[in-house]
């Protein structure tokens, strides 16, 4: 087990998929583990180049605004089928929330689920993933 940080959160090399968002201390089931402020990206989305792959719709649910680009470690969380937590609309406007889905213990990789059409558009950007994941 990892010694505590003194932070909630924070960020270490996965070394198999570059940054990751980590837990500095043992985080509840159903627990806020961050609220990142969204900045309003203008950019076309076919110019956004490698900033693409850290853009989120917003609203998360809902008709859509805009792409944004999560503050904090918004954007560091990697993917996880199995996934820990989940980023939801806050109730603050231009906010997002990362949840906590099943407790994760101290030292533990924080994930996401980047959602079904995530890497067929990842796919078709860079065709060399296509055959690199069985998720297409």
């Amino acid at each position: 087990m990892e010694k505590k940080t003194g932070k909630k959160i924070y960020l270490k090399d996965t070394h198999d998929k570059g940054m990751g968002v980590y837990a500095g201390e043992n985080i509840k089931k159903g627990e806020l583990i961050e609220q990142c402020y969204l900045i309003t990206v203008d950019t076309k989305q076919s110019e956004l180049g490698t900033l693409y792959d850290y853009v989120f719709n917003y609203p998360q649910n809902g008709k859509f605004k805009s792409l944004v680009l999560p503050l904090g470690y918004g954007c560091i969380y990697n993917h996880d089928d199995n996934h820990n937590a989940i980023w939801v609309d806050s109730k603050k406007d231009k906010h997002f929330n990362y949840i906590a889905v099943s407790d994760i213990k101290v030292g533990e990789e924080i994930c996401t689920d980047y959602g079904e059409t995530y890497w067929s558009q990842m796919a078709e950007r860079k065709p060399y993933l296509k055959k690199k994941t069985n998720k297409l």
